[in-house]
C-alpha cells in the first residue's frame, strides 16, 4: 500500500498540528456507486463492486477517507426484522418489535463473529469492508459504520414511542439501551477486524432537535462512553462521532467520553462549533450537502470550503467535509471541489 500521507494528515489534524494540506472527508456511501454506475442494490450485494466504487470514488475526489457501500439497516434483517431494501436507495423498517420490557427481555441480537447469525451483516459491511482493504492501493482511512446506542435503540422500539417512553417509563428506554450498547460495541469491533482503521458512529437520535442536552447526558451518554471506551479497550483507533442537527450544547460533553473527531452538521454556525470544541477534540465539517454539495457550482464550493477552513482549520483539529452525507445525485465535479480546496487552501491562502 502507498504511503501518500492520507493517515498522517489525519494523525495531524487530531492533534492540531497544521500540514501542507487540509484533510478531506467526501461522507460519501451509497453516491460512489451511482457515480460509477451502479445501483444500491448492486453495490450492497456485491462487496468488490462495494470496495472498488468507493475507493475509485475516494481517489477521484480527494478524499482522505474511504467507506464501502455499507447500510446500516443491513443488521436490523438479520435480527429478524421487517426491512425493505428497495434497489437504489437504503434499507427501511417497517416494523418496529419492541413495545414493553418484555419484549427487551426477550431480544437477541446476534453475534457478529458468527456468520451464520447474520449473513447480511457478514456480506455488506465484513466483506465489503474485508474487499476494502484489500484493494486499497494508498494509505485512506477505511471507515465502518453503525448507528449510535440511543438510534438503535430507537429502530427497535420506534424513535417517537421511545421518546415518548422516556416520559412515561423512562427504565424501560435505560432497558433497552443496556442492550444496544453491547451489540454496537460487537458490530463496530468486528468492523475493525475486518479492515476499519477507524471508529465510525453516526447517532442522529442524539441530536438537540430530538433531545435535550440534559437528555443526552442521562440516556446517550453513558451508552456512547461504554462503547468507545470498550472498543478503545480493544484497538487503537481514532473515535469518530456524527450527530445531525444542533449540538452546540451536546458537543460540550463529548471529549469526555473520549469522541476524537465529532463531525457536525451544516446547521451549526462553524464559528460558534470551532469555540465549543477548543482542543479537546477534532471536528469535521460542515458543507451544507445539499444547497452546496448537490445544487452549487465546484466555483462556489471552493469559496465555501475556504471560508470554513478559514474559521476552523488555520490552527489545525478540523478535517473538511460535508456536514452530513453527501447526496447520491451530487455531481463528481461539485465533492471534487471540496477535495481540490483541501488540496489548494494553503497555496491560495
Amino acid at each position: 500500500m502507498k504511503d501518500a500521507g492520507h493517515r498522517e494528515r489525519i494523525r495531524a489534524a487530531l492533534e492540531h498540528e497544521v500540514t501542507e494540506r487540509v484533510p478531506v472527508n467526501n461522507f460519501a456511501l451509497v453516491t460512489a456507486a451511482r457515480s460509477a454506475g451502479f445501483t444500491v442494490e448492486q453495490a450492497r450485494s456485491d462487496p468488490k463492486i462495494s470496495a472498488r466504487v468507493s475507493i475509485d470514488y475516494s481517489l477521484k475526489t480527494l478524499s482522505d477517507f474511504v467507506k464501502p457501500v455499507l447500510d446500516s439497516q443491513v443488521p436490523f434483517a438479520d435480527l429478524g426484522m421487517n426491512v425493505r431494501f428497495p434497489d437504489d436507495d437504503y434499507g427501511y423498517i417497517k416494523e418496529h418489535p419492541v413495545k414493553d420490557a418484555e419484549d427487551i427481555d426477550e431480544l437477541a441480537f446476534f453475534d457478529p463473529e458468527v456468520a451464520k447469525e447474520c449473513p447480511s451483516f457478514t456480506r455488506v459491511i465484513v466483506n465489503g469492508l474485508e474487499e476494502t482493504s484489500r484493494m486499497l492501493e494508498e494509505d485512506l482511512h477505511i471507515c465502518g459504520l453503525s448507528w449510535g446506542p440511543i438510534t438503535t435503540a430507537g429502530y427497535m422500539m420506534g424513535t417517537e414511542d421511545m421518546l415518548m417512553m422516556t416520559m412515561m417509563d423512562p427504565d424501560i428506554v435505560k432497558k433497552l439501551m443496556k442492550k444496544t450498547a453491547p451489540f454496537v460495541t460487537a458490530m463496530q469491533n468486528k468492523m475493525i477486524d475486518s479492515g476499519a482503521t477507524v471508529m465510525w458512529m453516526a447517532d442522529p437520535t442524539s441530536s438537540e432537535d430530538l433531545i435535550s442536552p440534559a437528555m443526552f447526558r442521562e440516556y446517550s451518554y453513558p451508552a456512547l462512553k461504554e462503547v468507545i471506551s470498550d472498543v478503545k479497550a480493544e484497538h487503537d483507533v481514532q473515535s469518530f462521532l456524527h450527530i445531525c442537527g444542533n449540538t452546540l450544547d451536546t458537543m460540550l460533553m463529548l471529549p469526555e467520553l473520549k469522541v476524537d473527531c465529532f463531525s457536525f452538521d451544516h446547521a451549526v454556525d462553524v464559528e460558534k462549533a470551532k469555540k465549543k470544541a477548543g482542543k479537546k477534540m477534532a471536528l469535521m465539517g460542515n458543507i451544507d450537502p445539499v444547497r452546496m454539495i448537490l445544487d452549487s457550482t465546484p466555483e462556489n464550493i471552493m469559496e465555501e470550503c475556504f471560508r470554513i477552513i478559514d474559521v476552523a482549520g488555520r490552527n489545525g483539529g478540523f478535517i473538511l467535509a460535508p456536514g452530513c452525507e453527501t447526496p447520491q445525485a451530487s455531481p463528481d465535479e461539485n465533492v471534487r471541489a471540496m477535495g481540490q480546496a483541501g488540496v489548494d487552501y494553503w497555496k491560495k491562502r
